[in-house]
């Protein structure tokens, strides 16, 4: 019973804590970044949302109007509010790892089991908006194609050819982001509930 108390309520190696921390911040920082990155391409974006731009070939049966534009915008909009709420949240998750650090913990206290769910649950919630407004982002910018070189249902070539290879690349890098960005969640939880796990010598 005596052992069992005292592993419960003697703190953690520090130094293997700190490392696992380290990992999660710096996956939760390179969330972080892409956000920012996508957070420009929204306000491109936007600068194309006007209702009086015409199409460059000046083809007015290929306008894409006034409802092209208002999807835009309201896209853009969605897609900022989502990387706004994944880096507000990875940043609250990084604030709340930092404390594992600074202040010491108890096996029992980082072993809580709420405390898992909670990093678990906030690590997925900053990926899957992040993806949800890359989405979106994605579809503005098919908007904004159509806006600036004629709609799809013209067919007009420039368009195609832009939308096309939009798509193509995009598909490509999210087939790639993804399941990368998947495995390093897995692998950072992994390594840092392993740590809080093991018990103290």
């Amino acid at each position: 019973m005596s052992n069992k108390q005292s592993s419960k309520s003697t703190p953690t190696d520090p130094e293997k804590l700190e490392a696992a921390v380290d990992v999660h911040q710096k996956a939760l920082d390179d969330l972080v970044n892409v956000n920012s990155l996508f957070t420009v391409a929204v306000f491109v974006g936007l600068a194309f949302a006007s209702p009086e731009q015409q199409n460059i070939a000046g083809n007015e049966e290929c306008e894409a109007g006034v409802r092209v534009a208002r999807r835009l915008v309201k896209n853009e909009v969605i897609s900022f509010a989502c990387y706004l709420f994944s880096s507000l949240v990875a940043k609250s998750l990084k604030t709340h790892l930092f404390t594992y650090v600074v202040t010491p913990h108890t096996q029992e206290e980082i072993n809580d089991l709420s405390s898992k769910v909670l990093r678990g649950t906030l690590f997925a919630l900053s990926t899957s908006t992040s993806v949800v407004g890359g989405v979106l982002l994605l579809y503005s910018m098919v908007d904004m194609i159509q806006l600036r070189l004629g709609t799809i249902a013209c067919k007009g070539t420039e368009t195609l050819n832009a939308v096309g290879a939009l798509m193509t690349v995009n598909i490509v890098a999210w087939l790639i982001y993804i399941p990368f960005v998947s495995h390093a969640i897995y692998k950072s939880t992994k390594i840092f509930d392993d740590v809080t796990e093991e018990s103290p010598s």
